[in-house]
């Protein structure tokens, strides 16, 4: 039995499967459901709801906690490892503030001018959350390239596993062609299919985008807000 249900991963059997393999599959969805539901009953729990309290990091890692319970670190010697922690299932996460900021510039502003007062270029990103909020500054073209990386980080190390679209641009001066923004595995952002010389892009306000759960994510650098 392969088939799982998207949130909590709860096993069911197949039209494929053999009826030879009938009473595993309802053991391994018995056993699933049983998971589940001692995940939500321990979250009831005041062990589930209370923080877990360690002096040291060390200490934090070898207990257990319920997904999504918080801990606490209070006194380990480095510095930087006390303050807050998410319990992800398997390991404790530290919270690194609600959101973690990172600025953008263009690649280059000869051949790329940003528009006065054409907005910010910054990405914010919720690890929790798995969630990114983009906004991006206006611009005009003074070059004729196909998808080109337009916007390359100024602060800070965000890569991921696999490129993530954005959402679409428009231009000011009407061109009947239509541009879409993708952020690459490096960090940059990638503006096409195709830009010419004089094409004034604006983005479309603030890009909000869910992470998939198959791309990982690597942010260092950020500044939490």
């Amino acid at each position: 039995m392969t088939a799982t249900t998207p949130i909590y991963g709860l096993s069911y059997p197949e039209g494929s499967d053999l009826v030879s393999s009938a009473p595993d599959s309802f053991k391994s969805m018995a056993d699933t459901f049983e998971q589940a539901l001692d995940q939500v009953d321990r979250r009831t729990t005041p062990e589930g709801v209370k923080p877990v309290i360690a002096t040291t990091l060390a200490t934090l890692a070898t207990r257990t906690g319920v997904v999504g319970q918080t801990g606490y670190v209070t006194a380990d010697s480095t510095q930087s490892a006390n303050g807050a922690y998410t319990y992800t299932g398997s390991s404790w996460e530290k919270n690194s503030g609600i959101w973690q900021k990172f600025t953008f510039k263009f690649e280059n502003e000869g051949s790329f001018r940003p528009i006065p007062y054409g907005g910010a270029n910054e990405l914010l990103w919720n690890p929790t959350q798995r969630l990114l909020v983009v906004k991006l500054a206006s611009f005009k073209s003074s070059v004729h390239v196909k998808t080109y990386g337009v916007y390359v980080l100024k602060s800070g190390v965000f890569t991921l596993s696999a490129d993530i679209s954005l959402g679409q641009a428009e231009f000011e001066n009407y061109t009947e062609r239509g541009l879409e923004l993708t952020l690459t595995k490096n960090g940059s952002i990638k503006v096409g299919p195709e830009l010419s010389s004089g094409d004034v892009v604006r983005p479309l306000g603030s890009y909000v985008v869910p992470i998939p759960s198959n791309v990982t994510v690597t942010a260092t650098g950020g500044t939490s807000i």
